[in-house]
């Protein structure tokens, strides 16, 4: 099967493409690991005007990339609460004083899910 895009349609794919790149790479790489506040602005603008131009570009691309990332974060979510779950009920069958290393890192693993977001 082969599909005729016109070189406008073309370009129009590419740069869409593009563009879900550039979002996925900020909101999955370097949001999660900003430790200050003016770096956390700085990429906040980056995000919003890579938004802005998706929407410019193709308004359908731009609402189905929000609904892909909504679905994204709703999913992690659900995957943290299963984890969480399982470590809890984990968590009182190990030896805390002969499997201290296993404990405490699930001990970590549970303290850590009570502040993520998703």
């Amino acid at each position: 099967m082969q599909i005729d895009l016109t070189e406008p349609e073309l370009l129009k794919l590419l740069e869409v493409q593009y563009l879900k790149g550039r979002l996925d790479e900020l909101q999955l790489k370097a949001y999660p690991n900003i430790v200050n506040l003016q770096r956390q602005r700085k990429i906040d603008m980056r995000i919003d005007k890579y938004y802005k131009k998706l929407k410019q570009v193709d308004e359908s691309a731009y609402y189905l990339y929000m609904t892909e990332h909504a679905n994204r974060i709703v999913a992690k979510r659900k995957s943290q609460a299963k984890i969480k779950e399982l470590l809890e009920d984990i968590l009182p069958s190990i030896d805390a004083e002969t499997q201290k290393e296993t404990y405490e890192k699930i001990k970590a693993q549970l303290h850590s899910y009570k502040w993520q977001k998703g």
